[in-house]
């Protein structure tokens, strides 16, 4: 009887956080994604598409097994933003919905083409719709243009086509890399596990005190370039939330979950994060931006913190001026609720098909 019980509570809380996390994209849906499939900023003055946005909407679009808005906006996505060369940036110059709009920064963004990819891989497995594994392994070749050999990290791609390579010096953002989907990808392709090594050494030294930059440099010789002037805030925030979402039974969990212990310890102390971090004396600034705690929530769940940010972030409806605010808590509360996880292999993990998720909190 008691064994009943518990599997009718626990079938309860699936189908009911289920539900949630369906609100939540058909929320997110009406207010930042067009018929069309473009996911649209309106806070900036151009009504900006970025390729982030896109690649985002596929992942959410996934999780809640929406196969026609996966279609749209990867349609829009090549169509507007490039098929063989992605662009990042898109949008109207007057600012008028009506008008046409135009690639405003033809370079790309890699963390929103590991995304495409991701979702791609992922949509061929989950729907059985093997049209999509071609696609990802298009833009995986792609990638792979942009993967260097760091001395004494190791290989890192490159966070776009132009301007992160000047005179030795190699730039990258630790926040473009989540571990999972590198460790999807090198289950596809065992090229990319020692990209996969390479990029968790990356984010180790690139946080000597246990938090991450927007962006950190690296000389020829692999030392890190000016670290006392380093800062994380927007990008950054990132970084904690894609490292908090891996699989517990993913080695690279503890050994991160440790590595940015400081920032989750700050976290447990004020309730919400910094917006902006001096990695230079570790002082912090601002908590201002409530859409951070939807980073660090798998970490604090359990905690008082974790309540704190879960009220927070759900008492506050979207709005299209709020667009990364909405991708953050599309993430962060539909990983709380249970939508969506990551298996030890970078799998996706999606409730309906899976009961058990193994997600725990770090001590």
């Amino acid at each position: 009887m008691k064994g009943k019980l518990f599997i009718a509570c626990l079938l309860s809380a699936v189908f009911s956080t289920q539900a949630l996390a369906w609100d939540l994209w058909d929320e997110f849906k009406s207010t930042n994604v067009t018929e069309e499939g473009r996911v649209v900023d309106y806070s900036e003055k151009n009504l900006i598409t970025t390729s982030e946005g896109q690649s985002y909407a596929m992942f959410y679009a996934l999780v809640a097994n929406d196969r026609k808005t996966f279609d749209q906006v990867f349609a829009w996505s090549e169509n507007n933003l490039g098929k063989d060369q992605p662009s990042w940036l898109w949008g109207i110059p007057d600012g008028k919905m009506e008008n046409p709009g135009k690639i405003l920064d033809t370079n790309n963004a890699t963390d929103s083409d590991m995304w495409i990819a991701y979702s791609l891989l992922e949509a061929a497995r989950i729907w059985n719709a093997p049209e999509y594994e071609a696609r990802a392994n298009d833009y995986l070749a792609k990638l792979k243009e942009l993967v260097r050999d760091i001395p004494n990290v190791g290989k890192v791609i490159l966070p776009g086509r132009v301007g992160f390579e000047d005179k030795g010096i190699i730039t990258i953002n630790p926040s473009y890399y989540p571990p999972q989907i590198l460790r999807r990808f090198a289950e596809h392709d065992p090229y990319w596990q020692p990209v996969l090594e390479g990029l968790i050494n990356a984010m180790i030294r690139s946080s000597p005190d246990g938090a991450a930059p927007d962006w950190a440099k690296f000389d020829s010789s692999g030392r890190l370039v000016d670290p006392n002037k380093m800062e994380g805030s927007y990008n950054a925030i990132r970084t904690y939330l894609w490292a908090s979402m891996l699989s517990p039974k993913d080695q690279n969990y503890e050994l991160l979950a440790k590595h940015y212990g400081p920032m989750i310890d700050a976290v447990r102390r004020t309730n919400l994060p910094p917006e902006k971090v001096n990695l230079g004396d570790m002082t912090f600034s601002g908590w201002e931006v409530d859409a951070f705690g939807a980073c660090f929530l798998p970490y604090v769940s359990s905690d008082k913190a974790g309540a704190i940010i879960r009220t927070v972030l759900t008492s506050t409806k979207m709005t299209g001026v709020n667009y990364y605010r909405n991708c953050l808590i599309m993430f962060g509360l539909g990983f709380d609720y249970r939508a969506f996880a990551f298996d030890e292999k970078g799998r996706l993990i999606i409730p309906s098909n899976d009961l058990v998720i193994d997600t725990k909190t770090p001590n």
